[in-house]
C-alpha cells in the first residue's frame, strides 16, 4: 500500500557528552575538592534537601584554570559541530554545586547564555543522572500509553552523571539532577559559555 515511510526529526535538541580519560580526570577531579574546600572556611550548613553552590566566579580563580581549559576546549568542539564561527566565545559564569545526601537541584535553564554546561567531580550510584526536559510545551498534551519509552514520546531524558564526564547543552534546555540518593556528596562544576557580541 505504502511505497515508503521515513521519519525526519526536525529541530532537534543536542546534548553533547564529553567524557575525560581516566588519567586526566582523576588527578583533576582530587585537586579540584582540594580548592573547593580551602576556598571554603567550612562546610557549609546544607538544610536536607538542599544545595550549596559557589558563587558563580570560579571561572575567574588561577586554582581552577586547566579545568577552565578543558571547558573552553569542549566548547570550541560543541560551536564546530555546530559549525557556528567560534573564535570570540567566553565563559561568563562557572559554579560548584554541592549536593548531600536528599540534596536537588531543582529544574531550572541558563538565561542570557548560548551553553550551558556540568562536569560532574563526585558522583556514587543513586546520585549519578541528570534529566533533561522536553523544551516543546504542547507535547505532552496527549500521553498515550505506549509500549516503550523512545526519544519521541518521554518527555525526558535521563542521561548518566559519572566522574570525569562534561555536558554540554542549549542554555534554554531545563535540567535538572534529582535527590542525592546516596551518602557522599555529590559535586559538580556548571559553567555558561556566551558571544560577548551578542550581549
Amino acid at each position: 500500500m505504502y511505497e515508503d515511510m521515513t521519519c525526519h526529526a526536525f529541530f532537534p535538541t543536542p546534548v553533547w557528552v564529553i567524557d575525560l580519560k581516566r588519567e586526566v580526570f582523576e588527578p583533576l577531579n582530587r585537586q579540584i575538592i582540594a580548592d573547593l574546600y580551602a576556598m571554603l572556611p567550612e562546610r557549609p550548613n546544607i538544610q536536607p534537601g538542599g544545595t550549596f553552590q559557589t558563587d558563580s566566579d570560579l571561572h575567574t580563580f588561577e586554582e581552577f584554570a586547566e579545568f577552565m581549559d578543558l571547558v573552553r576546549a569542549g566548547a570550541r568542539g560543541v560551536l564546530k559541530f555546530l559549525k557556528i564561527e567560534n573564535d570570540a566565545f567566553e565563559i561568563t559564569g562557572s559554579w560548584a554545586n554541592i549536593n548531600p545526601q536528599s540534596g536537588v537541584n531543582t529544574p531550572h535553564a541558563h538565561p542570557n547564555n548560548y551553553l550551558g554546561g556540568v562536569y560532574y567531580v563526585q558522583t556514587s550510584p543513586g546520585a549519578d543522572e541528570i534529566l533533561f526536559s522536553d523544551p516543546r510545551p504542547q507535547a505532552s498534551v496527549i500521553s498515550p500509553k505506549v509500549t516503550e519509552e523512545t526519544i519521541f514520546t518521554s518527555n525526558e531524558i535521563s542521561v548518566n552523571a559519572r566522574e570525569g564526564r562534561m555536558i554540554f547543552f542549549p542554555g534554554w534546555l531545563v535540567h535538572g539532577v534529582p535527590a542525592n540518593q546516596s551518602r557522599r556528596d555529590r559535586i559538580s562544576i556548571s559553567y555558561n559559555i556566551m558571544f560577548p557580541s551578542l550581549t
